[in-house]
């Protein structure tokens, strides 16, 4: 039965993976599209509008057939976008696929092309000249290479969008380094001295439970310290999310319940770090203000596919946060998200439920770009 429930649940997740990443090559970027299309609207229509009234047409009926014109191309080249979008994302392998859609494309573009050209006002000019059918293949082929012309136009104008997106993430990533090392110069305590400070207390005490938490502590800083944002093993944080864990439960005894599982897959994975010990941090201290009993805190990291996986959640309500918010608050979360947007962009996403009873954060990633 759980593996049933289990296999039930990997499909689903499978499901929603490929449907996730299906709508995201699909998708189209309208703010370049429609910029494309102003631009051809501007410099299409008067020459539409002038070869229709040479040929005897009236301006009403011009302005109606290059208006029907226009969305029936902006149709043709929406359609054409989504399909090359959805044959660049897919796999290598399906080469013969990618070109049988290619040509059913061009050819029910030609046929819808050449239906719409027989229909328009210039029929009857075209066919009282001497050479109509060179008039014919002139027309047809000069709106073929104009949409295919303006689905290149898209992906060029898409593609130097997202490079200056990437590229102003790179920028805004280094300022963030040099604030964050401006900001350890700036502190009044050396992280060293406090880490050789509670080794020397570990070392040196009696106390079996001092001992065990000076360690943990020791353990925590240490991974503060050697993984301030640089891309590591999950394993690596899972250890000190422990710990932290640890020094908690000898703090509040009971009154802290926690489960952690994590995947074999997820453990090995590379991510930026630290991710999820920002979030547990936050669980313990809002959790034991919004719970009425005892906090119980669940951490469930895993890989689906291309994706990493992690939810935190922990007993109690959501607190909305203080806006403007007060000096030195509300910093684990601020920074966990705006370092997730820089290295990530808008692949990464950092989402919270406020239930019932308890509040749920989720982190997915994608595994696939260098932190």
């Amino acid at each position: 039965m759980f593996l049933v429930s289990l296999n039930s649940r990997v499909s689903i997740a499978s499901g929603m993976t490929w449907y996730q990443n299906a709508r995201r090559a699909l998708k189209i970027d309208w703010g370049v599209f429609l910029r494309m299309a102003i631009v051809i609207a501007a410099i299409g229509w008067p020459l539409m509008l002038m070869a229709r009234l040479v040929v005897g047409t009236s301006l009403l009926t011009a302005g109606f057939n290059i208006l029907s014109l226009t969305f029936f191309l902006l149709g043709f080249l929406m359609l054409g976008i989504v399909l090359f979008k959805g044959l660049v994302s897919d796999s290598p392998s399906s080469g013969p696929r990618r070109w049988i859609t290619v040509v059913l494309y061009v050819v029910l573009l030609a046929i819808a092309i050449g239906v719409h050209a027989y229909y328009s006002p210039s029929r009857n000019y075209i066919a009282q000249q001497s050479n109509p059918n060179v008039l014919w293949m002139t027309l047809l082929t000069s709106r073929l290479i104009g949409v295919s012309l303006a689905i290149y136009v898209y992906f060029y104008l898409f593609e130097r969008k997202h490079a200056t997106a990437a590229q102003a993430r790179v920028l805004a990533l280094e300022q963030m380094g040099r604030e964050a090392e401006i900001e350890r110069l700036r502190a009044q305590i050396n992280p060293h001295f406090l880490f050789n400070t509670l080794t020397s207390i570990a070392g040196t005490t009696t106390e079996p439970h001092v001992e065990e938490m000076a360690q943990r502590l020791a353990d925590v800083l240490r991974y503060n310290l050697s993984h301030a944002g640089e891309r590591a093993r999950f394993e690596e944080e899972v250890t000190a999310i422990e710990s932290y864990l640890q020094v908690e439960r000898m703090r509040f005894g009971e009154r802290l319940q926690y489960e952690v599982e994590v995947s074999r897959v997820a453990r090995e994975a590379m991510v930026s770090q630290p991710v999820l010990l920002p979030l547990v941090e936050n669980a313990i201290k809002h959790g034991f203000i919004t719970s009425p009993r005892a906090l119980r805190l669940k951490i469930e990291v895993s890989v689906v596919g291309a994706e990493f996986r992690a939810v935190v959640e922990n007993t109690g309500r959501w607190i909305e946060p203080l806006l403007p918010a007060a000096p030195g608050t509300q910093i684990g979360l601020h920074n966990l998200k705006r370092r997730l947007a820089l290295i990530y962009g808008g692949r990464a996403q950092l989402q919270w439920v406020a239930l019932p009873d308890a509040v749920r954060f989720l982190i997915t990633l994608p595994l696939d770009v260098v932190a």
